[in-house]
């Protein structure tokens, strides 16, 4: 989660920034200043608040294609198709991602970003209570799992097997109630991040509820 202090900072520039206020405070800054507390909620990396979709300067195909998702956010949800973006760091999955969560928010819909090391840390710890941690992923109008990488599964038997019927069941529920979901990988083989049975039972969730997009280009993250 961001820090309050982080956010009272950034909410503070915002006010001292503002040229219509002269920094007393304004429907603008006010606006600007709900995002933000809107976007922290979320979860989202700070990086990614002030990035539009309109300066993305990746993969002009996978633009395209996603640019319908990032300005019609109502449609995304009423559709209920989750996402899979995969490609090598730093092409621009989170980045859009996060636009299409961004305007998800500001559109009235509740969302958060995880990443999936964040999500294999909470499954397996002994001091989260994991009803409550499932509802919270059940129950988001829209979720991100960035870094969905098999490098975060850790080599044994036991924690495989808990993880991935955990994963599966969050995955499977989401899919089958038409909640969007945002999957990010740099993996190639998308259907291999997950071993044995639960790599054959997400290549079918993914063949009947994702839409695939391969993200190419170059690291984009170098040139902001």
């Amino acid at each position: 989660m961001i820090p309050n202090n982080k956010l009272d900072s950034i909410k503070n520039d915002i006010v001292a920034a503002c040229q219509q206020c002269d920094s007393d405070g304004c429907r603008t800054c006010a606006n600007k200043c709900s995002r933000a507390e809107r976007y922290a909620s979320a979860n989202i990396p700070v990086e990614f608040w002030d990035l539009a979709f309109k300066d993305f300067c990746g993969d002009k195909n996978f633009k395209d294609l996603i640019k319908e998702k990032v300005s019609d956010v109502d449609k995304v949800y009423k559709d209920g198709k989750s996402l899979m973006f995969t490609g090598n760091l730093g092409t621009g999955k989170t980045y859009a991602a996060c636009c299409i969560l961004k305007k998800a928010l500001v559109s009235g819909y509740t969302g958060a970003y995880i990443t999936m090391a964040d999500i294999v840390a909470s499954i397996l710890s002994s001091e989260i209570d994991s009803a409550g941690y499932y509802s919270y992923l059940l129950n988001k109008d829209f979720l991100i799992i960035d870094e969905f990488d098999s490098r975060w599964i850790f080599p044994s038997e036991k924690s495989e097997q808990i993880f991935g019927s955990s994963l599966e069941h969050i995955l499977r529920t989401r899919f089958q109630n038409h909640l969007p979901t945002i999957l990010c990988s740099n993996n190639e083989d998308v259907d291999q991040i997950l071993g044995g049975f639960f790599a054959r039972s997400f290549k079918s969730l993914r063949s009947r509820y994702l839409e695939l997009f391969y993200v190419g280009g170059r690291d984009i993250r170098r040139n902001r």
